[in-house]
């Protein structure tokens, strides 16, 4: 199976997007498919899921966003994807709030794997 390597998560805001009550999401990922994969000409669904990083059991805050097809590759797939969403979202504890994203991979085969980026944390 294809792994996943490399999760950056950035989060930012420029002064319009504070008034807007809007936060930018940035993450960075590296897809290396294996040969099989590639020979079989395989494509890969992408998406990502926003979590709110907790002790128990991360809350989802968005599931199934930023959806993208990836094909196969012999080399390692580097991408770089963002958008926005409203700060409100993000907003998943009383105080500070850790937030992290878990990129999904599933294969045209039917495989799938997953990988979680570092914790962001901040007040929104």
């Amino acid at each position: 199976m294809a792994t996943l390597s490399g999760l950056v998560l950035t989060l930012t805001q420029t002064d319009a997007q504070k008034t807007l009550k809007l936060v930018g999401i940035s993450y960075d990922y590296t897809l290396t498919c294996t040969a099989v994969e590639c020979e079989r000409h395989l494509s890969f669904d992408v998406s990502a899921d926003i979590l709110g990083d907790d002790v128990l059991r991360d809350e989802v805050l968005a599931a199934g966003i930023d959806r993208h097809i990836v094909e196969c590759d012999t080399g390692p797939i580097e991408m770089h994807r963002s958008f926005i969403v409203g700060q409100s979202l993000l907003d998943e504890d009383i105080g500070t709030d850790e937030i992290k994203v878990r990129i999904w991979a599933r294969d045209s085969a039917g495989g799938e794997t997953s990988a979680d980026t570092g914790i962001v944390r901040g007040t929104f």
